[in-house]
């Protein structure tokens, strides 16, 4: 299985970069993790993809693509703030609206981003308790890149205890990794 693993995280080794050691360990496989920095640009809304195909900007989004039209699997891998994904991944998901233009404005007979699946892994700390409305953002991400989402890990409150110590968060990692594992070999 290829894997196309999005982090949307600004720390690069913390509590995300934690979980996707732990997924990457336990899903194995093939894997292009992409971290969501400065170098891939927000969409302008300058709508040349509206006219024709490709992006009026030329920066790192080149690389998500290339990796996503090769995935089996994307994750969604970030940090909640204020119950939402992180800005740095919502930035690099704005640019997903040329997969939307092409596919319903423009009805581009020849794009197709195909199918896969997805999945998404989330920390967050404080009293966040109740993930949905970043899950339900993560699906519609998820959604502009051709895949369904099949589950979710979660490492909540990593103030009070880092991801690496949430054994709950580890249990969780281990059994979405069963999941993709078992839905792949009945493919």
């Amino acid at each position: 299985m290829k894997t196309l693993i999005l982090n949307g995280s600004p720390r690069k080794n913390g509590n995300t970069a934690h979980l996707i050691e732990q997924f990457k360990a336990q899903l194995g496989g093939e894997f292009t993790v992409i971290q969501a920095d400065g170098s891939i640009a927000p969409c302008k809304d300058c709508r040349r993809c509206f006219v024709k195909p490709g992006c009026a900007i030329h920066d790192s989004m080149e690389k998500v693509w290339k990796a996503l039209m090769e995935s089996d699997l994307v994750v969604l891998a970030f940090p909640v703030y204020f119950n939402q994904p992180c800005g740095q991944l919502l930035t690099l998901a704005t640019r997903f609206q040329y997969a939307y233009v092409s596919q319903y404005i423009r009805k581009d007979p020849d794009f197709s981003l195909g199918k896969r699946k997805g999945a998404v892994l989330l920390t967050a700390g404080g009293s966040t308790k109740d993930i949905g409305p970043a899950v339900d953002t993560a699906r519609e991400i998820l959604k502009l890149c051709g895949a369904d989402l099949s589950g979710v890990a979660c490492a909540l409150h990593t103030d009070k205890i880092p991801a690496r110590e949430d054994l709950d968060a580890r249990e969780q990692v281990r059994k979405l990794a069963a999941i993709l594992k078992l839905s792949e070999s009945e493919q």
